[in-house]
């Protein structure tokens, strides 16, 4: 991960972050990372997401329903937002609008008129774009630039609305320095006030992508290793991966042969190509979408997945300590994995739209106004830089 450029190197204040639907924290740990923002109050429905996030990023998150919860009092210069976006998925039903799941964008809209952060990233997938025929994105690109507007339906109660200028781009994370494609949407908005346009997402990686050797051989995963799970696949399984090659998929099983399946999509019991990025990481599915070792016969452990994801390996991944079933704790823990957002990703993102803030005026923060703000402690001014 590039840990910040010329910006943000050694420097004492930041930007500070609200973030919507913060899953298990790899856009708001990219943030950080970034050294360009700190994220100063979070929410999420996931117990074990929530858990994962205090245990790893801190105790500033709230778990409930964004739907219910009234916008907190705190300062925002950027508004981070990753709705759930299977609704909007090419590979699912694509329902969109239809969907109470698919109109979470709606709390964005709120949470942008009340905070007026001077600029946004929101995170989803490309199937936003073409979602109920286009007519999602139309009233998602209306509610992200009219946010006031959109939620005041009596223009009377705006004071002054809040405007933003919007880029909409579909980026392969890839290109950002993740171990792995995965097309996303990225759109980023910036106060229309400050005079200034969003700027185009960075690819430090274009043309020379990490690939699966760089991510999980180069520096093995110790045995052991926390949400490092193996042997949950069944002899047949195994059996089964045997017969297909790094790269290749079911496809390769020949027909006839008592281990074949039939697969409706390319990644049913796909293996990795060690020389190419993984392929999408995802969060849940049947038999034959866990994502499978190109080395070893074998699904990849949430670790491996993890790694693929850019997620240091000291971030470890809560399920509950209720439970003693493997299974059980692999599906939570993957879960959070699959619906991150990398958080090599987030950090170029980030870093890119904290430096045309800088370059439009917006002050960044002290340390000491960053911790009151999450509730911690005040470093003290010598330890702050102040």
């Amino acid at each position: 991960m590039q840990r910040g450029g010329s910006m943000t190197r050694g420097r004492q204040q930041r930007y500070a972050a609200v973030s919507l639907f913060a899953g298990c924290g790899g856009m708001d740990l990219g943030a950080e990372a970034s050294r360009a923002a700190k994220v100063v109050w979070a929410i999420d429905s996931d117990p074990w997401a929530v858990q994962t996030y205090q245990r790893n990023i801190g105790k500033h998150i709230v778990e409930g329903d964004v739907t219910t919860t009234p916008v907190p009092e705190v300062p925002c210069d950027v508004l981070l937002a990753g709705p759930p976006c299977q609704d909007y998925s090419t590979l699912w039903n694509h329902d969109g609008l239809k969907t109470a799941r698919g109109n979470l964008f709606r709390e964005v809209a709120r949470f942008l008129d009340a905070l007026r952060p001077a600029g946004f990233i929101l995170e989803n997938v490309p199937g936003l774009l073409s979602a109920n025929k286009g007519a999602a994105w139309t009233l998602v690109r209306h509610a992200l630039r009219s946010p006031s507007s959109f939620v005041h339906h009596d223009q009377r109660e705006i004071p002054t609305p809040v405007r933003y200028d919007l880029t909409a781009q579909v980026v392969d994370l890839a290109d950002l320095g993740v171990p792995q494609h995965r097309d996303r949407l990225i759109v980023v908005g910036v106060r229309r006030d400050l005079g200034i346009r969003p700027p185009a997402i960075p690819r430090p990686f274009a043309g020379n992508p990490r690939t699966v050797r760089e991510a999980l051989d180069e520096n093995p995963i110790r045995p052991g290793a926390p949400n490092h799970e193996i042997g949950l696949d069944s002899k047949v399984v195994v059996d089964r991966l045997k017969l297909i090659p790094p790269g290749g998929n079911f496809e390769h099983i020949p027909p006839g042969h008592p281990l074949a399946v039939k697969g409706l999509i390319s990644h049913v019991y796909r293996r990795l190509d060690p020389d190419k990025p993984s392929y999408t990481v995802i969060a849940g599915g049947g038999g034959g979408t866990h994502g499978y070792h190109h080395r070893e016969p074998r699904r990849l452990s949430n670790r491996e997945k993890a790694r693929l994801q850019g997620f240091p390996d000291d971030f470890v991944f809560e399920f509950g300590t209720e439970t003693r079933d493997l299974k059980s704790s692999y599906t939570r823990v993957r879960r959070q994995v699959g619906n991150a957002v990398p958080p090599t990703a987030a950090a170029v993102i980030v870093e890119a739209l904290a430096a045309t803030l800088a370059r439009a005026g917006v002050r960044a923060r002290t340390s000491r106004e960053l911790s009151a703000a999450s509730g911690k402690k005040p470093p003290s001014a010598r330890a702050a830089g102040e």
